[in-house]
């Protein structure tokens, strides 16, 4: 059993917990632990040693847990309605769709070079940009203070400062780039990327990251649209809408939200780092 609330939940209080469990009302008092269980087996310090700052963050989101299920553990046993009944309204802080069925990961996924953010098979144009894309089919740098050099599908190589991904979307903030194509590259883009790493380090971040998601998803409405592209108008559109929802988030909850979208967005693109 969890720790028991200090004060008796209200509404909000119910609505945070059913989100961070991932349940929908009504539930039983088997259901929330089976959540919880799932959910904390993932979030655990425990898997996540190695940085002091990847400990704190799941240790963050592992307190957030043990909260919500003692929160949904006292709602049941004082038998309240549950929200969304009795004119009370559900609110779904950081609510995330499923990822686009026809974009699943490979088995094994080409390793992202760390400088660039850019891996084998990611679409590219180079400048001045005008041009059809081409395929990415490496990276090679001599030394940490060298330029990075990207090799591509025609055998060429050009400079990382010359090169911008093309035809793709971002799973986390929907920002995107043409020339439409029937199947744009799913990847995080590489002002998420960097985002990652700012929540890892603090999440006093989490602000501040939340407001460039809007922008970046505010940004990626435009091109789609002027791609024409509908399945892209409609993610972007998406993101920016999830992105607004987590205004109304308190910090604990923020920063879980956007660790959530990141860890998700990850997970799918199946990301393995080099150097």
């Amino acid at each position: 059993m969890g720790v028991p609330p200090r004060r008796d939940p209200t509404t909000r209080d119910c609505n945070r917990a059913l989100w961070l469990l991932g349940l929908e009302p009504p539930v039983t008092s088997a259901e929330v632990t089976a959540a919880y269980r799932e959910r904390v087996a993932r979030t655990h310090p425990d898997r996540h040693a190695g940085t002091a700052a990847k400990e704190a963050a799941a240790a963050t989101l592992t307190r957030a847990l043990n909260d919500a299920r003692a929160t949904l553990e006292t709602w049941i046993a004082s038998e309240n309605d549950w929200p969304g009944r009795a004119g009370a309204t559900a609110v779904r802080f950081g609510e995330e769709p499923e990822p686009w069925p026809e974009r699943a990961p490979a088995e094994e996924a080409a390793a992202v070079c760390r400088r660039t953010g850019l891996r084998a098979g990611d679409l590219v144009r180079i400048w001045p940009y005008d041009d059809e894309p081409v395929t990415v089919t490496g990276t090679d740098v001599d030394g940490p203070d060298e330029p990075v050099w990207v090799r591509l599908d025609d055998r060429s190589g050009v400079r990382a400062d010359r090169v911008r991904l093309a035809a793709y979307q971002c799973p986390v903030c929907g920002d995107c780039a043409g020339p439409a194509v029937d199947a744009p590259n799913v990847r995080p883009c590489p002002p998420c990327l960097v985002d990652l790493r700012r929540l890892e380090q603090s999440a006093a971040d989490a602000p501040r990251i939340r407001r460039a998601i809007e922008a970046r998803a505010t940004a990626g409405l435009a091109t789609a649209d002027a791609i024409g592209d509908d399945r892209l108008v409609d993610r972007a559109r998406e993101r920016r809408r999830w992105a607004r929802r987590l205004v109304e988030a308190g910090p604990d909850d923020l920063h879980a939200a956007l660790l959530a979208a990141f860890g998700r967005a990850f997970e799918r693109w199946g990301a393995r780092v080099v150097a």
